[in-house]
């Protein structure tokens, strides 16, 4: 315990508190927007004409917009002087406050398109999101670590985990988890059932508007980072220098193994945590009552956080270490894909432990989410040192499996039709009828 608070005096007496915060809320618009648009889905399947189909849509709108740092990276390369990391971030935060704003009005508005309606403006202001939120991963941090010493990294990650901190409080304090309420009423045919609305503190609309005015507070701390006299003082440009070419060379002829193997679980942890599984929340959760979606949605977002913080502690670990903690969000991720396919009536729904279901998925969710980012950290950190360049293949694997798992589930849920959502207000008995 002494050695700790040793080593936290050592880290205090090396960094400003004041400029420590201010990177800490400048990140944290990285992608607090996007995290709000997904604490908000509770509310918006229950509205929108897509239902349970919109998170698929939304992940795949979310993989397209990966093209971002590709436009970033190729306009940085032609116009060097004008594509650069302090540029671009004033362009993210900008614009994702001004999309915040715009969806408080528009997030409900829908369009008849392709035979159906649909939520076009959501859609479009989803897209532009997603598309400059994937910048924050490439210019973020490589702008604090270009002008501020190594210490002040650390309040880069604690701005990234808020980002879906924040928004999971948010949510939670409103209380999206509130089921509807289903009140029958008799009429001549016995059958109507009246609706009544998820009860909440305040509205989604009411939800964008703070969303907004949180990345006003990022810009408000970007731009006294880069303009303020106080803050430029505190610049250094010491940067870490690279390892020897023998060493490299050795590196890379011992831990060529070890490098693939990397790669690999960074591919398959994009594929599964960013890219297929988030379009089965809906499917997964649901069934065994609303209050669950929005459990999984925002107890994810506040552990991240935890998972974050844990991380930057951990020591390098082994292969196999990594290995073996991968295991543990394949099978809870396994897990919710079985749940899924059985939607609308997954295993236990019409018993006693209906309620116990739901809960172990939300935990599912929790577990699932929270290993792939430590899981992330550790790789990064085991990486780091075979060079910059095996680092940047890594986010490339992500990025792939992300695309192609956003892919897939787009094709299955929303194309194919293959998962099945339940009516509002069914009966106890739904699924029994189903089977007779």
């Amino acid at each position: 315990m002494s050695n700790i608070l040793t080593q936290f005096s050592d880290y205090g007496r090396k960094i400003n508190w004041l400029l420590f915060i201010f990177i800490s809320l400048f990140t944290m618009g990285s992608w607090i927007d996007i995290s709000g648009i997904w604490c908000e889905l509770p509310l918006m399947v229950e509205e929108l004409p897509e239902r349970w189909r919109l998170p698929s849509i939304l992940t795949l709108i979310s993989q397209i917009g990966q093209i971002g740092p590709l436009i970033f990276i190729i306009g940085r390369h032609f116009f060097p002087n004008k594509f650069t990391n302090a540029n671009a971030i004033i362009i993210v935060l900008s614009v994702g406050a001004a999309s915040c704003f715009c969806l408080a009005v528009f997030w409900q508005k829908t369009a008849f398109v392709f035979n159906e309606y649909r939520s076009v403006y959501l859609y479009l202001f989803s897209l532009s999101l997603s598309l400059l939120d994937s910048l924050s991963t490439i210019t973020f941090l490589p702008y604090v670590g270009e002008f501020f010493s190594k210490e002040y990294i650390i309040p880069n990650y604690i701005g990234e985990s808020l980002s879906s901190f924040i928004p999971g409080l948010l949510a939670i304090i409103q209380g999206v988890g509130s089921p509807d309420e289903c009140l029958n009423v008799t009429s001549i045919d016995n059958s109507t059932t009246l609706i009544s609305g998820v009860k909440t503190k305040f509205s989604v609309s009411v939800y964008f508007v703070l969303m907004g005015l949180l990345i006003c507070t990022s810009i408000v701390s970007f731009l006294s980072i880069n303009f303020a006299t106080y803050f430029k003082k505190m610049r250094k440009m010491n940067h870490l220098e690279d390892i020897s070419d023998t060493e490299k060379t050795k590196l890379n002829r011992n831990g060529t193994k070890t490098v693939k193997i990397m790669f690999f679980i960074s591919f398959l942890g994009g594929f599964t945590n960013y890219g297929y599984l988030p379009g089965l929340m809906s499917y997964s959760t649901i069934p065994y009552g609303g209050d669950f979606m929005y459990l999984a949605v925002n107890l994810t977002s506040c552990g991240l956080t935890i998972a974050v913080l844990l991380s930057i502690w951990s020591y390098e670990v082994s292969t196999k270490r990594v290995i073996l903690e991968t295991l543990i969000p394949l099978f809870t991720s396994t897990c919710i894909l079985i749940v899924s396919i059985f939607s609308p009536c997954p295993p236990l729904v019409n018993t006693s432990l209906r309620r116990t279901a739901g809960y172990f998925m939300v935990f599912c969710w929790v577990m699932t989410s929270c290993m792939f980012i430590r899981i992330r950290c550790l790789i990064a950190t085991k990486l780091e040192k075979y060079g910059k360049h095996k680092l940047f293949l890594l986010g490339v694997f992500a990025i792939i499996g992300q695309l192609l798992g956003g892919l897939l589930i787009y094709l299955l849920v929303d194309v194919f039709r293959l998962f099945q959502d339940k009516p509002k207000c069914s009966p106890d008995d739904y699924c029994l009828r189903l089977v007779n």
